[in-house]
């Protein structure tokens, strides 16, 4: 495993697949500056990598994310440094996955808090372990959500339920999550990595153009209206329909 600043493990699997580790073992993967800079840095390099289709996020140890770090005095002595450390360091990460043309699915291996959740969200698919535990622990010290978790858990799970997870500050296990839609799979903890990577393969494997606009199409749906959508559609399958490569499937899957 090739490694960038020590933080950010990065390996390249068949089919196009390629895997962002986070190494942060001791603090759970805890977010730092160093840490989302390379993490940043690394996602930038396989979005510009023309022989990696889909990407896979997760981390090390017992915990995916235990959300940011608060060792360095953020939310006290440097507090009033949060709002900016927000912005220059955190949210970029958010908006680079969700703006990415290719998809990014989290494995999520066991814990998962605060900001930690907030990552696993700006994925586009979530696989849990068995293990795996979502806490919005926000309110047990007095904060709010950030890095998009208000807007992406209303989307995923609803109003009502976004509410009630975030201001009891309880725990959601993997089952339940599946349940409510913010998980897609859940998967015994030893074939997590397994299972993500065989489905990450299945994806990886279908044309690339159609996963890209699948993706735009999917963004793009989030804040526009069935007209807009229809509009939207319209254009893309006009464009794809077009290629040789769609062509090409269209008479392969015809002659079966």
């Amino acid at each position: 495993m090739a490694q960038l600043n020590k933080v950010i493990g990065f390996e390249r699997h068949p089919n196009g697949v390629a895997v962002l580790s986070m190494l942060k073992n001791k603090t759970l993967n805890a977010l730092d500056v160093n840490l989302m800079v390379a993490l940043l840095a690394k996602l930038k390099e396989v979005e510009s990598d023309d022989d990696v289709h889909v990407v896979i996020l997760t981390g090390v140890g017992r915990g995916f994310c235990s959300g940011a770090d608060l060792t360095g005095g953020l939310l006290q002595e440097n507090a009033d440094k949060l709002e900016d450390w927000i912005r220059q360091y955190a949210n970029p990460i958010v908006t680079f996955i969700q703006s990415m043309s290719k998809m990014v699915i989290a494995a999520v291996n066991g814990v998962a808090a605060g900001a930690g959740v907030s990552l696993a969200l700006a994925c586009d698919i979530i696989f849990s372990a068995e293990s795996a535990r979502y806490f919005l622990s926000f309110a047990k010290i007095g904060m709010a959500m950030d890095m998009g978790a208000s807007w992406m858990l209303n989307r995923r799970i609803g109003s009502m339920r976004t509410a009630a997870l975030t201001m009891s500050a309880d725990f959601l296990n993997a089952e339940k999550s599946q349940q409510w839609g913010l998980t897609y799979e859940v998967v015994i903890d030893d074939n997590l990595m397994t299972r993500t990577l065989e489905f990450a393969g299945q994806i990886a494997c279908q044309s690339i153009p159609a996963l890209k606009a699948l993706k735009a199409q999917i963004k793009f749906a989030d804040t526009a209206t069935l007209s807009e959508s229809l509009e939207y559609e319209a254009q893309i399958q006009g464009a794809l329909v077009q290629t040789d490569q769609a062509q090409q499937l269209i008479k392969k899957f015809s002659e079966h």
